[in-house]
């Protein structure tokens, strides 16, 4: 049973497949990390692992945030090694899903133009991605406005959104309407690759994909309202319209004033550990909380998938999203022994939640 797989053998498949818990940290190296002091003590263990590409650097220019974007690029360059083994529908959607490193990119660019930011200050912060990337990101940099930017943008799969915002962006001078636009689209293209599968290739992977597609259009409701002040109307036009899960009625309902815990339970029942967010009433505490709770749910749901029977797309999927959240991790990890913090303010602000 190679569920979309059918690239490589049976053999090779199961071999992969097995191999990819490895490549995660263990228990051991996790208590190990966050029993250090410094940034350069989380470095040092992280040398003995897997990640010992992303940091080795570290010491010649003492940069965290260069070691969290080759971090970055490794989730990419994952995506793309699995693209590679996969075909038809499920090579599709691995290949949508890598796109998000691109668009993250395609943001980081459009800030730096706005910011005047020279070039090579712009280069530092974007994701490594190799030979995959179809933008000339070196062109893309010498923009001088957002408006030019735009247009060079005239024939990708860009365009579309950006011309959308291009109004809401000259009225506002803000990048957000871009940015929300790329967004909802990218997104919207996940959903259509998911609803490209069939049988269980596709309930696996609305569960563990779609699944964030609901998460974030939740977070995005509820940061609009709460952050941004934004009308019920404005949060409409401003998330996903409908995903997996959620609807224009339940964004609605939040933009009206819904209570977290009400709209968590209203779409997962008693699946989600609320405890983050008990006691906690004012709206602006409560987002970090909410943001935590819907990560280490989604946790949950990948690490239940790795776990299980091995060869379905479903382990996969929990690989890549276990993967990419360790390494959101690891950033918490060297970013609070910057700041000083305790090991239980750190273990208090991890998503994974065992060891």
């Amino acid at each position: 049973m190679q569920v979309g797989l059918e690239a490589v053998t049976y053999s090779a498949t199961n071999a992969r497949i097995r191999g990819l818990r490895s490549r995660l940290l263990s228990v051991g190296t996790w208590r190990s990390l966050k029993h250090a002091e410094r940034p350069t003590d989380v470095i040092d263990i992280l040398l003995e692992t897997t990640y010992r590409p992303q940091v080795e650097d570290y010491q010649l220019d003492n940069s965290l945030e260069l070691v969290e974007t080759r971090l970055s690029g490794r989730s990419a360059q994952l995506v793309r090694q699995l693209v590679t083994i996969s075909n038809g529908a499920v090579r599709n959607l691995l290949t949508v899903w890598w796109q998000q490193y691109e668009l993250e990119n395609l943001k980081n660019i459009f800030r730096g133009v706005q910011q005047r930011m020279a070039p090579e200050v712009t280069k530092r912060l974007m994701v490594p991605l190799g030979e995959y990337t179809t933008l000339p990101w070196d062109s893309l940099m010498q923009e001088q406005s957002v408006s030019s930017l735009i247009e060079r943008l005239e024939r990708t799969h860009y365009i579309n959104p950006l011309r959308n915002a291009t109004a809401a962006f000259q009225r506002e001078q803000s990048l957000f309407p871009l940015e929300i636009a790329l967004d909802i689209r990218y997104y919207r293209d996940v959903a259509s690759a998911i609803r490209h599968l069939q049988g269980a290739d596709q309930q696996e992977a609305e569960r563990i994909f779609g699944t964030r597609l609901d998460i974030l259009n939740i977070l995005w409701a509820f940061r609009h309202r709460v952050y941004y002040g934004m009308s019920a109307e404005e949060i409409v036009n401003y998330t996903m319209w409908h995903t997996f899960r959620t609807d224009t009625d339940l964004v609605r309902d939040i933009a009206l004033g819904a209570d977290p815990r009400t709209i968590i339970r209203r779409i997962w029942s008693s699946a989600v550990d609320l405890s983050l967010l008990e006691g906690v009433n004012d709206p602006i505490q409560q987002m970090p909380a909410l943001g935590l709770t819907l990560d280490r749910y989604w946790w949950g749901l990948a690490s239940r998938e790795m776990s299980g029977y091995p060869f379905k797309l479903g382990a996969v999927l929990g690989y890549v999203v276990l993967s990419d959240l360790e390494i959101r991790d690891l950033v918490t990890v060297m970013e609070a022994k910057g700041m000083g913090w305790t090991q239980e303010q750190l273990s208090s602000n991890l998503i994974r939640i065992e060891g």
